[in-house]
């Protein structure tokens, strides 16, 4: 894979979808590892007050900081290529979205496809908005740095 290969894209799509898509140069399980692993989370999210993921169908997670806090159910799930949950931002219904994440083997490594369908077009502004897109390179970048063990 060349560097061009590795660089987050985000696209909006239609009136409500942002889809971000990522190459990690690790294999499906171990990016799914990072992404579920509540002891791994914090390595590529940051310090947290609360850290929670039940990686399952009728599972739910929160992750908190002192600012702010996602939650929500988790929707189906075939690890470790693909999940569906609910995220809910700090207790606003506004900004709710449905979000697919789809982890794919390429070469070596992983294509990362993640969707984020909100309720209309006026919460996926407001999520744009309010920086919910702005640190992807950075926090995607962390992800990619994350020592798993096999």
């Amino acid at each position: 894979m060349n560097s061009d290969s590795n660089k987050l894209q985000v696209v909006q799509d239609g009136e409500t979808d942002i889809i971000v898509r990522r190459f990690f140069s690790h294999p499906p399980a171990r990016v799914w590892r990072a992404l579920t692993d509540p002891m791994l989370i914090p390595q590529w999210l940051g310090e947290m007050k609360r850290c929670e993921m039940d990686a399952r169908p009728g599972g739910s997670f929160h992750y908190e900081w002192d600012e702010f806090a996602f939650s929500g159910p988790v929707l189906a799930v075939d690890a470790p290529h693909h999940m569906v949950h609910v995220e809910h931002f700090s207790g606003d219904a506004a900004y709710n979205a449905e979000i697919t994440t789809d982890l794919v083997a390429h070469g070596t490594g992983t294509r990362m496809t993640v969707m984020m369908r909100y309720a209309n077009a006026e919460a996926r502004a407001a999520a744009i908005a309010n920086g919910f897109t702005d640190s992807l390179e950075e926090t995607y970048g962390k992800l990619e740095a994350v020592q798993v063990k096999e």
